[in-house]
């Protein structure tokens, strides 16, 4: 008779809401997006990460604040909604909809090529492509297809994650972040062992904007998603 209040269960632990959001900024541009970048901007790629971070904090000290604010369930729609009102709260929903979609395509796509490049680096697709090839014959003249479809089928994976429960999805997305901070923090020792051992590594460096200051703004948009 009477409509029963819901709310959102409780299933993640400071560790793990902490980890999503960790794993949400270390995103696909950090590993897809970079060289393209560093193509734009050359060396000047390291003060296009400066400026974008200036960018970013402004954003996070506005979702805190907002965040704080309205503790409720909802994010950007509920703050649009509360601030301007349902109309413009019901299209920042559809926007921040469609943001992730794009931003999700990316991620899967990116992932299917390393997947896919990584298979070939262990020469592991020596093995698959004849088994594969058995059930979809000439497949293995079609790399982008097979990328296309590693892509898929993480999608379809981490969406059953998701359907499983808000516990499920912070269990996986803490060891995918902690995974991604391994790599990053490897990445980072080689490359710090590199420069140790060639003292003259800042001669790499010059000329450090050789594209403009234009360049090095067209590079900022690439790896701030």
């Amino acid at each position: 008779k009477y409509p029963i209040p819901t709310q959102l269960s409780r299933d993640l632990g400071l560790f793990h809401v902490t980890m999503i959001g960790v794993g949400a900024m270390i995103g696909a541009g950090i590993f897809v997006l970079t060289g393209i970048a560093a193509g734009h901007a050359g060396p000047a790629l390291i003060l296009a990460f400066a400026l974008n971070g200036i960018v970013t904090l402004l954003t996070a000290l506005a979702y805190a604040e907002l965040g704080s604010s309205f503790p409720e369930a909802g994010g950007g729609y509920l703050w649009v909604k509360e601030g301007l009102g349902g109309v413009h709260g019901f299209q920042a929903g559809w926007m921040s909809w469609f943001a992730h979609a794009v931003a999700c395509s990316l991620y899967i796509l990116g992932f299917g090529y390393y997947f896919w490049e990584a298979i070939r680096f262990v020469q592991i697709d020596q093995f698959i492509l004849p088994l594969v090839s058995g059930i979809f014959p000439g497949i293995e003249n079609h790399f982008l297809l097979i990328q296309k479809v590693l892509a898929v089928l993480v999608a379809i994976l981490f969406g059953y994650i998701n359907f499983r429960g808000a516990s499920e999805t912070g269990k996986w997305g803490s060891l995918i972040t902690i995974l991604k901070v391994v790599i990053l923090g490897g990445f980072a020792i080689s490359g710090a062992v590199v420069l140790l051992k060639n003292p003259g590594w800042t001669a790499k460096f010059e000329p450090f904007m050789p594209h403009g200051l234009l360049a090095v703004m067209g590079a900022m948009g690439l790896p701030y998603i």
